[in-house]
């Protein structure tokens, strides 16, 4: 099936154009499923696994709207990180019609966005954006996305963002995008979305398709960063994104991979913006070869051809797993998700594989 045959889509030479060069040749089921209802003013909840192509099922309907009506309002789009909300403004900005004005308010302070009145697509984080609605400096916003809502409603300004999302002038049309919906993402369908939502699904994605999930045993008494290490190397790893709990265990690792010409780069709540935008993009053009992060700091990382995704540590949930590995597995390629654990956290990975509908497969390693 092809885009054309999405009603209301208009496949213009420039999306044509577009959608070749990110080698796109068709539809994803959750794109076919969301860009309908979208285009006609419905609210929208975009369900399904990273690499599936939930950023394009809205956008490609959101800017259709906007070019074709210049006074249809503007657009805000919700991310958990700086991270993912620049790569959002990155994709809309090579999707739009030349009419169509974006920023972004990703920082503190004044000079944190190109963001004017007649900027009319912006991706921000929770903290600036909702500090701009209570300047009252977003007027005329009539659809708002959430880009990952559990982080989003997880923020300390949770109360005020349902708040803006009832007011009842401007009309709003909410849209939803994420890979896992948890009880506080379920509870604001219920309350803001009504029985018209429109629950978009795209069945299996990559998590059960294309990532190869395995398992690797670490006793209570063996060193588990020389282990990593030399998984790494045996299996000539060479673009990983590894994952860790804490902050500290992040530093100790970037010290010992360092030490043996790993060529690691790490990203963390410590890192200031640039930092962080170096780490990616020194893994993207492989002068590194492990970006060491963790849950919060990678929420919405997207790093071309990562073939691997390490878990140092287990994470704390099966939606935090699907979150990590699919950090690989993107765009139709395959990945490879290897978990680290111990004797003592068996229970917890059964209960991802029951709880995930997939399986571990455990690799052996000489003692």
């Amino acid at each position: 099936m092809s885009f054309d045959s999405i009603e209301g889509l208009e496949i213009t030479e420039a999306l044509t154009n577009a959608l070749a060069q990110d080698s796109i040749s068709e539809p994803t089921p959750v794109q076919r499923a969301s860009i309908a209802p979208i285009l006609a003013g419905r609210h929208v909840v975009v369900e399904s696994g990273t690499g599936t192509g939930k950023t394009l099922a809205y956008l490609l309907p959101i800017l259709q709207r906007m070019k074709n009506d210049p006074d249809s309002g503007r657009t805000v789009a919700f991310a958990p990180t700086a991270e993912l909300a620049m790569q959002t403004l990155r994709v809309a900005e090579r999707y739009k019609d030349s009419s169509i004005s974006t920023g972004n308010l990703v920082g503190s302070g004044s000079g944190s966005g190109a963001v004017t009145k007649s900027t009319r697509f912006i991706v921000g984080t929770p903290g600036r954006v909702l500090e701009m609605y209570a300047q009252r400096k977003l007027k005329r916003v009539t659809t708002i996305v959430l880009d990952e809502p559990d982080p989003i409603l997880g923020n300390k300004d949770a109360n005020f963002l349902r708040e803006v999302l009832s007011r009842p002038d401007p009309k709003v049309q909410l849209i939803i995008a994420a890979a896992t919906m948890g009880p506080n993402a379920e509870q604001l369908v219920r309350d803001f979305m009504g029985e018209d939502c429109v629950r978009a699904q795209g069945g299996d994605g990559p998590m059960q398709s294309l990532i190869q999930h395995y398992s690797v045993l670490v006793r209570r008494e063996a060193p588990r960063d020389v282990i990593l290490a030399r998984f790494i190397e045996e299996n000539k790893c060479k673009r990983v994104i590894l994952f860790v709990n804490q902050d500290n265990v992040i530093r100790h690792l970037y010290r010992y991979l360092d030490e043996h010409r790993l060529r690691p780069v790490s990203l963390f709540s410590e890192r200031n913006k640039e930092e962080r935008r170096n780490a990616v993009a020194a893994l993207v053009c492989s002068k590194a070869r492990i970006l060491i992060t963790n849950d919060a700091a990678a929420r919405g990382l997207d790093v071309p051809d990562v073939d691997w995704v390490l878990h140092y540590q287990l994470p704390h949930s099966a939606p935090a797993y699907v979150h990590r590995a699919g950090r690989t597995g993107r765009a139709g390629h395959t990945g490879r998700s290897v978990v680290f654990f111990t004797d003592d956290d068996r229970a917890m990975l059964r209960h991802f594989a029951k709880e995930l509908g997939i399986e571990f497969t455990r690799i052996e390693r000489d003692r």
